[in-house]
């Protein structure tokens, strides 16, 4: 029922050194068969953002090919960077969230499913016991 786009991926990772990245790159069922992605200490801005989507081997399907219209960056920049806003806030509350696929289109990015793995111990009661949303 989305518009077509171009599927992408978002994530967050804790590492044990770094704390919680951000993660794009090729969504759907690409996400495990190109290993297209980037990684990034959040938050991040849009231009930074847009620095990351440029790094992407997938990055040509966004200017549109085969009569798909192009993709609005901008919006998609943003969207990003909104993510790793949020991936910077819930970083104490959050094991893993992942947003899979997201499509960019013309008219910005839609996200399609999502899921949250939320932290063990005190900081689940964060999300209220909530592990996933659709």
């Amino acid at each position: 029922m989305a518009a077509p786009g171009v599927e992408l991926a978002l994530g967050v990772v804790r590492d044990g050194q770094f704390g919680p990245l951000v993660m794009i790159g090729a969504g759907g069922v690409l996400v495990e068969v190109l290993g297209d992605h980037k990684f990034a200490l959040p938050p991040f801005d849009a231009d930074y953002a847009r620095h990351l989507i440029e790094g992407l081997r997938l990055r040509p399907l966004l200017d549109g090919k085969r009569g798909q219209p192009p993709a609005d960056l901008d919006s998609l920049a943003r969207t990003i960077a909104r993510f790793s806003v949020l991936a910077a806030d819930l970083a104490d509350s959050i094991a893993e969230l992942d947003v899979n696929p997201i499509l960019a289109g013309p008219s910005g990015a839609v996200a399609l499913d999502a899921l949250v793995i939320p932290r063990s111990g005190p900081a689940r009661s964060a999300l209220g016991g909530r592990a996933a949303v659709a």
